[in-house]
């Protein structure tokens, strides 16, 4: 509706405001246009920490053009507090995106990552993860399952086994 790629300047100013509902359809409209500079801008805004609004407009999209987006955040943020559930989501979401490369290696990352202060977390982010391979289904990404099926830690090993005895699931395309 702005005008593609001539108002990439105008949605990033946009993308920060302070109204949410703003924000999400200012980060809506650069996914649609979907050049490398309107990406670079919504992972700038993503950079800065105070994306919740953005990721959740993101995660909603169900786009496989955010992939490339969501999977950063996993890999660099941690999962505490209000977090936690923010990872969760993610995960979920690049489970049903595709096999998109930086899904795979974001979600193996998700699953080989723990900490032992917090057992009932790690491993739930962990089943999470695991279950978001299996679904994407493709062969990188149950091959990742496997070698966290035999070489990762007790709890790795775990949550691989878990979703390595269902089968692939791939999400229906509704006609």
């Amino acid at each position: 509706m702005f005008g593609g790629h001539n108002a990439l300047t105008d949605l990033a100013a946009i993308l920060g405001d302070a109204d949410p509902q703003v924000q999400r359809e200012a980060a809506r409209a650069l996914i649609h246009v979907g050049s490398p500079e309107a990406v670079a801008i919504v992972q700038r805004a993503l950079d800065t920490g105070a994306a919740t609004t953005i990721l959740q407009e993101l995660i909603g999209l169900r786009d496989e053009k955010v992939a490339p987006l969501l999977c950063p955040v996993l890999a660099r943020s941690k999962p505490r507090g209000p977090l936690v559930d923010l990872h969760t989501q993610i995960m979920e979401a690049l489970g049903t995106l595709g096999g998109h490369p930086d899904s795979v290696q974001a979600l193996r990352g998700a699953l080989y990552r723990g900490e032992w202060w917090a057992p009932s977390r790690t491993a739930a982010l962990r089943r999470t993860a695991a279950a978001a391979l299996r679904r994407i289904g493709t062969p990188d990404a149950l091959a990742v399952l496997e070698e966290a099926a035999t070489k990762g830690t007790r709890g790795v090993r775990d949550a691989a086994r878990m979703q390595m005895r269902m089968p692939p699931q791939r999400e229906r395309q509704h006609t």
